[in-house]
């Protein structure tokens, strides 16, 4: 199986595992994050279909960043309802999106068109997005539970 292949099946893979996670989402933000992320996935295997054929190369542009901060600004702690049988699901997303990473990089050199490289970075680029927005989400919603609310213990953030 080439690179392409097995791209396309890694994509599928986790626009399914996102879109379930939208269903199992504890709010209404944290699923439109899920379904974007699913889209964003969609692309991806668009995308690779498209290289693997030759053809014309699909957008992988992305507004999941856009959308996951102003699900973060509005995270009301106090009133969010602690899911704690959804961070193993965000850490097997975050293993998800760096197999991604790790498989696509591994390849760039043996790819055979420089116009393929650059493809491939950029679908490196927006799973290092998604990435980043997972783990953002890892941080919310366990960050109550790793983090002492008193004066005495700890370092504080700035904010």
């Amino acid at each position: 199986m080439d690179l392409f292949e097995i791209a396309i099946k890694l994509e599928q893979d986790g626009a399914t595992f996102y879109l379930n996670l939208a269903k199992r989402a504890p709010t209404e933000g944290f699923a439109s994050i899920f379904k974007r992320l699913a889209e964003d996935e969609k692309k991806h295997e668009s995308y690779f279909r498209a290289l693997k054929e030759r053809s014309a190369i699909v957008s992988v542009d992305s507004s999941v960043m856009d959308q996951a901060k102003k699900v973060f600004k509005s995270f009301d702690p106090d009133t969010f309802e602690a899911a704690e049988d959804q961070i193993p699901l965000y850490k097997e997303a975050l293993a998800l999106e760096q197999r991604s990473i790790d498989l696509y990089t591994s390849q760039l050199n043996e790819l055979q068109f420089e116009a393929e490289r650059e493809a491939i970075r950029r679908i490196i680029a927006e799973e290092r997005r998604h990435y980043q927005v997972i783990e953002e989400l890892l941080k919310l919603v366990t960050r109550p539970h790793r983090w002492v609310e008193s004066a005495e213990f700890g370092v504080r953030d700035d904010y």
